[in-house]
């Protein structure tokens, strides 16, 4: 048989056509493909507006039990002397929940939390993301620090089972909700995943040898402030964060506790009267407000899909291309 009249077929019409270089060169194309992968779409971010308090309120909590957790395997504590987990050489001294170091580490996980917690729609929300997992592989900061990828994920994996923990404990939201809260920050959670896990592998490097690639965090300084994005300050106190102080933010261990952060169901998901606005408030200036979305909730129908697509949900800001779609 003459093999070069084999034929080969074209994928049907009702098939998605994606670019495997888009998808390794293009941060856009990429969260474009997971948002449509994962089904990510407007009722996952409406979910995250109306369970944002409740996330918020728990934050200073997570903080503590993530520390906690870091700080008692040698393995992990070790980083915050050598900021770098393959030097497996003495260390000179060791953290303690109490040093200044410590503390902090703590306020920057208090501003990440929060900075996941606020508008998922801006491309610059999933630009930082991919920024953390730059930052823990020697690159993206002016101290440079190298994290083994088993440890980002283990303490992300955490965090996520915190989280939802909190949210699924909670005595006053309706089981719909809570499964909807969950759900979208499952997705949120695995693309911060994703976005770290990549800066550690060597998939797509074949498209980094060619001169025409684009560069997946475009021009970012590698010597670039903790907490800012192409020189702009994006973590801290002009985002509200600056009320979870590393005392006031402190959680006590209870043997009545009944959920991982150890506080009382009560205490770890009520939210206080004197708590300051919530951190998606840049969301809800260009879309509904939480209890609009609660009165349109009975009547609103799911999220129209084409092709089984999720509807783009990202905003992209003035003078930026558009992420391109990943169909070909």
């Amino acid at each position: 048989m003459d093999t070069a009249a084999t034929m080969y077929a074209d994928p049907p019409r009702t098939m998605e056509r994606v670019s495997r270089r888009d998808i390794f060169t293009s941060l856009p194309a990429r969260i474009q493909w997971l948002h449509s992968f994962l089904e990510f779409g407007t009722d996952d971010v409406q979910a995250l507006i109306s369970g944002q308090k409740y996330i918020k309120a728990v934050i200073p909590a997570i903080v503590n039990i993530v520390y906690k957790k870091l700080l008692k395997y040698d393995i992990t504590a070790r980083v915050f002397t050598t900021r770098d987990s393959r030097d497996e050489g003495p260390v000179e001294s060791w953290p303690t929940e109490d040093s200044a170091q410590i503390e902090h580490r703590k306020m920057f996980l208090r501003w990440y939390l929060t900075k996941l917690n606020s508008d998922c729609t801006r491309m610059d929300y999933w630009e930082y993301l991919d920024k953390v997992g730059l930052m823990h592989i020697g690159k993206g900061r002016q101290n440079p620090l190298h994290v083994d990828y088993v440890f980002l994920g283990a303490c992300l994996g955490f965090i996520q089972d915190s989280l939802f923990e909190a949210i699924l404990s909670h005595p006053r939201l309706e089981l719909h909700r809570k499964i909807a809260i969950v759900k979208a920050l499952g997705k949120v959670i695995w693309i911060q995943n994703d976005l770290v896990e990549k800066w550690h592998n060597t998939d797509g490097a074949e498209y980094a040898q060619e001169e025409e690639a684009d560069t997946l965090l475009g021009e970012i300084a590698e010597d670039e402030r903790e907490g800012y994005l192409h020189g702009k300050k994006i973590l801290g106190d002009h985002d509200g964060s600056s009320i979870f102080t590393s005392r006031t933010g402190s959680s006590k261990s209870s043997d009545s506790g009944k959920t991982s952060l150890g506080r009382p169901i009560e205490e770890a998901t009520h939210l206080g009267d004197g708590m300051s606005r919530c951190p998606f408030s840049g969301m809800a200036r260009s879309g509904p407000n939480p209890a609009d979305l609660e009165r349109q909730r009975a009547t609103s129908t799911r999220s129209p899909r084409v092709n089984g697509t999720a509807p783009d949900v990202l905003q992209h800001a003035e003078g930026k291309p558009r992420a391109e779609s990943v169909r070909s």
